[in-house]
């Protein structure tokens, strides 16, 4: 099976930068005095405007505070909002060894504290690859515009780029979109199959 694309696509989240939502929620909520905090975080948290960039997390802050009483201030939130993400090293460090050979590309849904907490871990690594970011173009996955988007950007021809994410959603979109895309489960799997197409 020989490699039939140009192009990498790697999502960050749960690819190379691995979170708990669970943990982020618990985080937030231990400084909630609402009743209902529990119930209505994950709707507000999540909503897809704050990963568009039509709103901010600063605006989210403000939410928090006034509908579930969130006690903390502005630097307290952005330590909560961001204790969830790690690092995968290994992926990083798989990810740039392909860059060597490959136009390496991110597309990630996140907001701006997510992306400077990722730029902060990696010791700004991340921020040398070639990135597209939700907040920052205005759309989201799974919408297939957004991945026309990335393709107009990025001046790539999607029939000739191949979309890695850990979501099938996504990659069914990337798929509609004209992409090649494969779901990621784990480093091993995504070597194997690289090996296999003669990627790496």
């Amino acid at each position: 099976m020989p490699k039939s694309f140009d192009n990498l696509v790697f999502d960050l989240g749960n690819v190379i930068v691995p979170f708990d939502n669970d943990l982020l929620h618990a985080r937030v909520l231990s400084r909630c005095s609402a009743s209902d905090a529990a119930e209505r975080l994950p709707r507000i948290a999540h909503s897809r405007s704050y990963g568009t960039g039509e709103k901010s997390i600063a605006d989210l802050h403000q939410v928090v505070v006034a509908e579930l009483g969130y006690g903390g201030d502005w630097p307290t939130f952005v330590g909560d909002w961001t204790c969830h993400l790690t690092l995968d090293a290994g992926m990083l460090d798989l990810v740039e060894q392909l860059a060597e050979r490959h136009r390496v590309l991110l597309f990630s849904n996140i907001n701006q504290e997510h992306w400077d907490r990722a730029l902060e871990m990696s010791d700004g690594r991340i921020g040398k690859i070639e990135a597209y970011l939700s907040h920052e173009i205005g759309d989201i996955k799974p919408a297939i515009s957004s991945f026309n988007t990335v393709a107009r950007l990025a001046r790539i021809d999607p029939a000739r780029s191949i979309f890695f994410d850990d979501l099938p959603g996504n990659v069914a979109a990337a798929r509609e979109a004209g992409f090649q895309a494969e779901i990621f489960t784990t480093q091993a799997a995504l070597e194997d199959y690289l090996r296999a197409v003669g990627a790496t």
